[in-house]
């Protein structure tokens, strides 16, 4: 099944996030609000994906592995921008009634939405908590199920050893909790992540990847984070996906589809099932 995605340009590598909220990208100067996006010409798309640069770069990726499931994907991501900045465009994209909703972000702080919640503060993950749980009540009352991605550590986070870095996630994972009915948390982060949730440079070569980095310990490896320690693409900039092949953002993307799939499958089959 094809799709025309639906994507608003993207900024400069993300911006600053919460060491104590989510997972901050490298500081730059803030980008302009979203413009508001269209759905398909074709009709509504049945998974929506709302997000900052990660899910900018991991979008193309995303997007090949929930169409071969049999979805149609609209793209909603901007470098840098909080939840709040969608906010608006959720609850009108809610309105289509998708069969999934998929919201990334690390929990970035410099959107006029997010003014009075300093970075690294409890103050931003309240905010965020706000206006995820807001969209989550229009996505739910038209029908769709959300899904809420975790984000993977950064090096900056890990050189400073924060024990903060991932309480967004947790926000995230306990909103979820509340209402797993219409709600679920997805540990996409992990998916580039090392040991026991440790920052990594590098992983192991996938049997179903090309193997492009170098060899780590004897095993062929692929480079999977960025060389600011944040993003995953190697080129310069974080448009709609990476310039060249990048394993993280595959990586991330396949963690973010695989519950869609899974979950729009089972919604299918159940649909498909003879009455008793």
């Amino acid at each position: 099944m094809r799709t025309r995605t639906v994507f608003v340009a993207v900024v400069a590598l993300g911006a600053v996030a919460l060491a104590g909220c989510g997972h901050p990208h490298a500081k730059s100067a803030p980008g302009a609000a979203p413009a508001p996006a269209t759905a398909p010409s074709h009709g509504v798309a049945s998974v929506v994906l709302f997000g900052d640069s990660l899910s900018s770069q991991a979008a193309p990726d995303f997007d090949r592995l929930v169409m071969a499931g049999g979805a149609t994907v609209a793209n909603y991501v901007y470098g840098g921008t909080a939840a709040c900045d969608w906010l608006s465009t959720m609850r009108k994209v809610a309105a289509s009634a998708p069969r999934a909703a998929v919201l990334e972000f690390v929990g970035t702080t410099f959107a006029a939405c997010m003014q009075g919640c300093p970075p690294e503060s409890a103050s931003a993950v309240t905010k965020y908590c706000g206006d995820v749980a807001s969209a989550i009540a229009a996505f739910a009352a038209a029908g769709s199920h959300v899904f809420l991605e975790g984000t993977p550590i950064t090096r900056g986070q890990s050189v400073a050893d924060d024990p903060h870095w991932d309480d967004l996630n947790r926000a995230f994972q306990a909103l979820a909790a509340k209402d797993p009915s219409w709600v679920t948390y997805v540990d996409a982060g992990r998916a580039v992540e090392g040991d026991g949730g440790s920052f990594t440079w590098t992983l192991p070569c996938m049997a179903t990847e090309p193997c492009l980095g170098p060899t780590v310990d004897g095993v062929p490896s692929n480079t999977v984070r960025a060389p600011d320690g944040v993003h995953f693409c190697q080129g310069v900039g974080t448009t709609l996906g990476c310039p060249t092949y990048s394993s993280g953002a595959y990586r991330f993307a396949a963690a973010m589809a695989r519950p869609v799939v899974e979950y729009l499958q089972s919604s299918r089959n159940a649909k498909a099932a003879p009455a008793s």
